[in-house]
């Protein structure tokens, strides 16, 4: 069976419970405690690597301006990126709903993906 892990702020409650008699410990543990839940308030920032959404960008208006679906090897080697990289973009625009993903007609097939007109 799997343990829940153990929060440093459970740790830090469960220190200062037995080590009540000892009120410096106490008083460390509940600064600690306080100064966790203030940076659990604090929201996140999120850094935007500006290369990759230029890149992200480049592929949809290059899949605009394609009639056909591409494949994922067909728009790697039009940008001559590895086919990882360009999976990676084409992911992230599917998700985004940017792009639409075509799955083949038989399974040895590669999937291929349309741009959606926004």
């Amino acid at each position: 069976m799997a343990e829940n892990k153990t929060t440093q702020k459970d740790l830090y409650a469960r220190i200062a419970t037995v080590m009540a008699d000892d009120l410096e410990v106490v008083a460390f543990c509940q600064k600690k405690i306080e100064q966790l839940e203030r940076n659990a308030a604090r929201p996140r920032k999120t850094k935007v690597n500006q290369e990759v959404v230029d890149f992200r960008n480049a592929v949809y208006a290059k899949l605009l301006e394609f009639d056909e679906p591409q494949t994922n090897k067909d728009m790697a080697a039009e940008f001559a990126v590895t086919a990882q990289k360009m999976s990676a973009a084409l992911r992230f625009l599917v998700k985004e709903g940017r792009v639409e993903r075509i799955e083949p007609e038989k399974k040895s097939g590669a999937a291929t993906f349309k741009a959606i007109v926004e």
